[in-house]
């Protein structure tokens, strides 16, 4: 009776919601629309994103890298939304996309660490690490453009807006931090 209640608060809990997303199970209609949870996501994926530049920058650039990144997925996400007409999923998919987007950044942090143990100096690290590091952006890519599938975008503008979020976070930002 007990295991039968705890199944039910765990299938309706929104921890569920966000784990079926990063598995590519399920889209985040079942998300809350709420703006507090919304704003929360987006400071856990900008904390993440500063965290992970972080670890090779000074603190100040890693954390305007951190909101810039923040201010990229929710604003752009908004903007593509209005653009396609879906302005009803703007909320519940700027959600998703920050919450996945802050698990992807501590999994990222996780493997920086495992990696640069693994591969102490003299080896070139840094680069090592991000090169192994990139099926991590790829699996940003796609779990950006799964969400971006569910708010109502066809396959190849989802991908394409995915794509460019990751390659202006990750590429343009990061090379502008150096």
């Amino acid at each position: 009776m007990a295991f039968d209640r705890l199944k039910a608060s765990w299938e309706a809990s929104t921890i569920k919601v966000f784990y079926d997303i990063v598995a590519l199970e399920s889209g985040q209609g079942l998300l809350p629309i709420s703006t507090k949870l919304m704003g929360g996501c987006l400071a856990a994926y900008a904390l993440g994103q500063a965290a992970v530049h972080l670890l090779d920058h000074e603190p100040m650039p890693a954390l305007l890298f951190g909101v810039s990144s923040a201010a990229v997925v929710g604003a752009g996400t908004a903007g593509v939304l209005q653009l396609y007409k879906q302005r009803e999923k703007t909320i519940q998919t700027i959600t998703a996309l920050a919450g996945v987007g802050a698990f992807i950044a501590l999994v990222s942090i996780i493997l920086h660490f495992v990696f640069a143990v693994a591969l102490p100096p003299p080896l070139p690290t840094q680069r090592l690490v991000n090169f192994l590091l990139f099926p991590i952006v790829l699996w940003l890519v796609f779990s950006f453009a799964f969400i971006f599938r569910h708010a109502g975008l066809r396959t190849i503008p989802a991908f394409a807006f995915a794509a460019t979020i990751a390659i202006v976070i990750d590429y343009i930002f990061a090379t502008l931090m150096h």
